[in-house]
């Protein structure tokens, strides 16, 4: 069944410039449940795209198909090849691990999938992507043959729609809590069972690999470690010696589960379970130095109305990151809140190396890799941003 939405006069100008998410507050009248696919039309009925409908959503509808033309299986098929070409073009060799679609990026908005070797984690993060699974499941299995795909659901924006929590084995058989994939021939660990994301923060990729390359004979704090990805990379690298510091005891012990699964000497890691703030005063005050430091905190705004606080708490932990840089040292500095555009963390950056009295040189500013390709007509969803810093 297909639903008729129409925009309210004046409200119609981002559809026709192909932004792919319809407000509720743009909408002449109300829509009712249950999700299903929908038409978009401006206030004089023209058809300007087809999706489908989120109606317990303040993004009431998100466009799949502009114009005039069938949603349907063939097309939806097409976008997933699509996205799947891509990989085959960018993702670098002695890598299995992976994001296949990228939501609005490939032109499946609401849909995230993220392959680990022989696995598949999915992520539908709406009541609409809910209902277009018949269209987009079959075209994932065929071009993945006797891979598992898991539906993991445990998603705050699907906790909103109402949608179910529990996770949902989609094809092939139940995976292990931890799947080992590669990453430039690295081994690493995702964490399906319940690890953030879909189980690792693929998006770091490209700059796990910067910081190898940065880290011969260098010593190594990672901040809001996680995991201890970048810290793999850096022993990868050359590093004399990493530091993780997160406040999560397991997600620590992954991390040295991930040095083990490499070979990697465990006498060159430390694991500090801390306050990475608390932890970062300390190391100021004991007046330590680094070589490297990356700091790659959680999102601290999640929507608008946090982002004055989300900029006072990178710029603390910025400022003190600086101040533990050694001369020559180089500071990975990252935000992953959407809400926080790239121009204003540069300048909260700014405002950290100056009430640090650090004089700090821009060497690169960065964001995820190409298999996170974000749409040029809707720009908002590019979260990720970096800033290489050299003192």
């Amino acid at each position: 069944m297909t639903t008729q939405l129409f925009l309210r006069p004046g409200r119609d100008d981002a559809a026709r410039r192909r932004h792919p998410w319809v407000f509720s507050r743009a909408l002449a009248g109300s829509p009712s449940p249950p999700a299903e696919e929908v038409e978009v039309r401006s206030p004089s009925r023209a058809l300007l795209g087809r999706g489908f409908l989120s109606p317990r959503s303040s993004i009431a509808a998100r466009i799949w198909r502009f114009g005039d033309g069938p949603l349907d299986a063939s097309w939806v098929a097409g976008l997933v090849e699509s996205a799947v070409a891509l990989r085959e073009r960018f993702v670098p060799p002695g890598t299995d691990g992976y994001r296949v679609v990228h939501a609005e990026g490939d032109g499946l908005p609401g849909l995230v999938v993220d392959r680990y070797a022989n696995v598949l984690a999915v992520q539908a993060t709406t009541a609409g992507t809910e209902a277009a699974r018949p269209l987009w499941l079959p075209p994932l299995a065929a071009r993945f043959p006797g891979a598992t795909i898991l539906q993991r659901n445990d998603v705050a924006s699907r906790h909103g729609e109402g949608l179910p929590l529990e996770d949902e084995l989609l094809a092939g058989s139940p995976p292990p809590g931890r799947v080992p994939f590669r990453e430039r021939g690295l081994t690493f660990l995702a964490d399906l069972a319940g690890g953030q994301k879909t189980g690792f923060f693929l998006d770091q990729r490209e700059n796990r690999h910067l910081v190898r390359g940065l880290s011969a004979g260098r010593s190594v704090l990672n901040l809001f470690s996680y995991s201890g990805a970048f810290g793999v990379a850096a022993l990868a690298g050359g590093a004399t010696r990493v530091t993780h510091v997160d406040v999560s005891a397991p997600a620590l012990a992954l991390a040295r589960e991930n040095h083990a699964a490499n070979g990697q000497d465990l006498s060159l890691v430390e694991t500090v379970v801390a306050d990475a703030f608390e932890d970062l005063r300390e190391r100021v005050a004991r007046g330590e130095t680094w070589d490297v430091v990356v700091t790659d905190p959680p999102a601290f705004a999640k929507k608008t109305l946090d982002v004055d606080r989300a900029c006072r708490g990178y710029k603390d932990v910025n400022r003190l990151a600086l101040k533990l840089l050694a001369p020559g040292g180089v500071l990975l500095a990252c935000s992953c809140s959407g809400p926080v555009s790239i121009d204003l963390f540069q300048k909260v950056l700014f405002a950290a190396a100056l009430d640090a009295g650090v004089p700090a040189r821009i060497l690169e500013r960065r964001g995820a890799g190409p298999d996170h390709p974000v749409s040029i007509d809707c720009p908002e969803t590019e979260y990720l941003k970096a800033f290489l810093l050299a003192r």
